[in-house]
């Protein structure tokens, strides 16, 4: 890893300058190297931000300037298509992982059909050649948000809306399928990075369940906290504000509260029964059971509150 650092900052353009940095958990185990490296390229000082980095959504460019830095660097991730300005020049640097792209190929060639195939950024780069590999059963499509053909983000499964019999997904998590599976409706799969093919339908099943329960007990609910997250490419205040509305037209109160991090023990205490969240759909999905009021989506709430 430290040699793809290495390789990722050998070209930047730092000398004399302050630079702020963000790096995803993956990395924090080196980042006195990520530091030193951009040190050694002549960085006058490094800022580096330690708060969960999740996505290319979540800049610091406004903590940066205010911190008097001249540029931020971002690590692991590559540039997020809501997000058109910054308050400082942003670098990307996304981290490519390795593959075992032989073994990828010798798994795909055993699925019947044509498949969709995507990824995540960390393994974006070897899309070109499974592709090249496997000819015309595979097809790589683009999503709205994604940057980059073939990727697939937590919001943005996209590249798998295109003509094919099959969804795969090459990452380590189930979250990408789930979504990939309910938005177009045909099998999909996760290709693990060791080769393992993993059928997404039985945590789909378990997923529509759990978010079947949260609706019905939202639903009862007699007071709503309409969530907005201030992270730059996760702020929809209009859309808050219009769930906000239609919940009190509805005859039910809703206030709008406001987060960065939407964590469960923010809220422990707070007089609310459920809560919409209106940034990333990871986080009601993904950390519905760690909150023990129910958190909906936004797609969720305007179908409660229509």
């Amino acid at each position: 890893m430290l040699q793809e650092i290495r390789k990722s900052v050998e070209h930047l353009d730092i000398r004399n300058k302050k630079v702020a940095v963000q790096i995803p958990e993956g990395l924090k185990q080196y980042a006195d190297q990520i530091m030193g490296e951009l040190r050694k390229r002549g960085a006058q000082e490094v800022f580096l931000f330690i708060d969960p980095n999740f996505g290319a959504c979540d800049l610091k460019d406004r903590g940066a300037r205010e911190l008097g830095a001249d540029i931020l660097i971002h690590f692991g991730h590559n540039r997020f298509g809501r997000i058109q300005s910054t308050e400082i020049p942003v670098i990307y640097i996304p981290i490519t992982l390795e593959l075992d792209v032989e073994k990828i190929v010798s798994t795909l060639e055993k699925i019947h059909g044509k498949i969709a195939l995507c990824t995540t950024v960390q393994y974006l780069r070897y899309l070109k050649e499974i592709k090249e590999a496997l000819g015309d059963k595979i097809t790589v499509g683009r999503g709205v948000l994604a940057t980059e053909e073939g990727q697939v983000l937590g919001c943005d499964p996209g590249a798998c809306n295109v003509v094919a019999d099959v969804n795969v997904i090459i990452t380590d998590g189930i979250f990408h399928g789930v979504l990939a599976r309910m938005q177009t409706g045909r099998k999909t799969y996760i290709l693990t990075p060791a080769g393992k093919l993993i059928d997404v339908d039985p945590h789909v099943d378990r997923y529509v369940r759990q978010r079947e329960v949260a609706k019905l007990l939202a639903k009862e609910a007699r007071r709503i906290g309409v969530v907005i997250t201030t992270k730059k490419g996760q702020m929809y205040k209009d859309v808050a504000e219009t769930i906000a509305k239609k919940i009190r037209d509805a005859g039910v109160e809703a206030d709008i509260i406001v987060c960065d991090y939407f964590y469960p023990e923010y809220v422990e205490g707070m007089p609310y029964d459920a809560y919409v969240f209106t940034g990333c759909p990871r986080v009601p999905i993904d950390d519905y059971t760690r909150f023990k009021k129910p958190v909906l989506t936004v797609a969720e709430a305007l179908e409660v509150w229509r």
